[in-house]
């Protein structure tokens, strides 16, 4: 047995990959090269000679490190054919979803290893229909799929970052399906069942029910596959679902309640604006009503001072008008138009009062003017914030359908 040197790369078992010791091995002949490839260049494939490191299951869990010493996780490192190159590191779009979505070291590997396409609505445009696979479906629209003949996902990430949570959902609910395939005839015999028992539990009116119908359409062979990935990415109640569901979720989600809260999160959001537009679109209404009533009230005091002024002119003008006798003799009455009553007495004194009434009606009216105008300008701007709250939200509903 030689001799492994000290300064060699080891796992925290302190045991060193067999690689590394071949590696520095001075029995360990060069790797023999193509006449044709530029010196220095190793060949895609040279039968045994090609390093290839194998994964196996034994080894799952523990720490392996590169030839520069990084530790990577072993569960993450890629099985490798013979002539197949490395699959391209996750990008950190890909590993943020990953993240958000709570994965774990076996979710993430089955995301990662899906190549997932992370696309915008144009890019995104009929790459989920017509697939073998059924599309995962929110709002009127898939946004995203898993196309297991290829082992790849496609997903679709709304341009607004508010609804970035639809786009962590989808990861994780494409991720649960790549996992479903990947579970045994007998898992996925006892797993259906449960799944079926939590979505009866669900009310009648639940959107859940209505999204995986769409997604299962014709294809009832998808419902098992679609249940597992909706319950576990939408469903959670206190203390968890059914002990052996959330057995086989924790191989690939580490924290499904939290995953669940993302769920919940956008789709809060959504309720929170449509609940905010009802909100304000009622009292808009509501002022918009009392500044009617108060511009016609206005509208109709206005004129009403208005034949009062003439009225009093006219008696004014006809008291003047007689001799000095006959005036000290006439007595006058008048109930104004706001119900104070004016009582007999002689009639320059009725018209004295009537005179004071009248200065102050029609002090009155621009200050009630301008009142009502700024009430009607408030309105109006409120009214441009209403329209604006509803277009946002009818834009981030339609951005939940990238075919819209």
């Amino acid at each position: 047995m030689p001799l492994v040197p000290d300064d060699l790369p080891r796992s925290p078992t302190g045991r060193v990959p067999q690689w590394v010791i071949d590696e520095r091995s001075p029995l360990r002949a060069p790797p023999p090269f193509d006449d044709d490839q530029p010196a220095g260049r190793r060949p895609r494939s040279v039968g045994k000679t090609v390093s290839i490191v194998v994964v196996i299951a034994a080894l799952v869990g523990a720490w392996w490190f590169t030839r520069d010493g990084a530790a990577i996780p072993a569960g993450l490192i890629s099985v490798l054919a013979p002539g197949h190159a490395a699959a391209a590191p996750p990008s950190a779009d890909v590993v943020a979803l990953a993240d958000a979505a709570s994965l774990s070291d076996e979710g993430r590997q089955l995301f990662y290893g899906a190549q997932p396409e992370i696309l915008g609505a144009e890019a995104f445009a009929g790459r989920c229909t017509d697939q073998p696979a059924a599309p995962h479906v929110a709002a009127d629209g898939a946004v995203g799929c898993y196309l297991g003949a290829t082992d790849s996902i496609v997903l679709y990430q709304p341009a607004d970052p508010r609804l970035h949570g639809s786009a962590v959902e989808t990861a994780a609910h494409e991720t649960l399906h790549a996992a479903w395939e990947r579970l045994d005839a007998a898992q996925r015999a006892r797993l259906t069942p449960l799944l079926e028992t939590e979505v009866a539990a669900l009310p009648a009116d639940d959107a859940v029910l209505e999204q995986i119908a769409g997604s299962v359409g014709v294809h009832a062979e998808n419902r098992p596959t679609e249940l597992f990935a909706y319950v576990g990415t939408q469903l959670w109640r206190p203390g968890g679902l059914a002990p052996e569901l959330e057995t086989v979720y924790a191989r690939f989600i580490l924290d499904r309640a939290a995953l669940v809260s993302v769920h919940t999160a956008w789709i809060a959001l959504l309720d929170q604006l449509g609940a905010d537009i009802q909100t304000a679109s009622q009292a808009l209404v509501d002022q918009e009503a009392a500044n009617a009533h108060d511009r016609a009230q206005l509208t109709a005091d206005t004129a009403t001072v208005a034949d009062y002024r003439r009225e009093y002119d006219a008696q004014s003008a006809e008291l003047a008008a007689m001799a000095p006798d006959r005036r000290e003799r006439m007595r006058l009455s008048w109930v104004w138009w706001d119900g104070t009553d004016l009582p007999w007495a002689p009639a320059e004194q009725t018209l004295a009062v009537a005179a004071d009434l009248l200065a102050r009606d029609e002090a009155a009216l621009p200050a009630r003017d301008a009142a009502v105008t700024a009430a009607e300008a408030a309105s109006a701007l409120e009214r441009v914030r209403v329209d604006g709250l509803v277009a946002d939200l009818n834009g981030l509903q339609r951005q939940l359908d990238p075919s819209s």
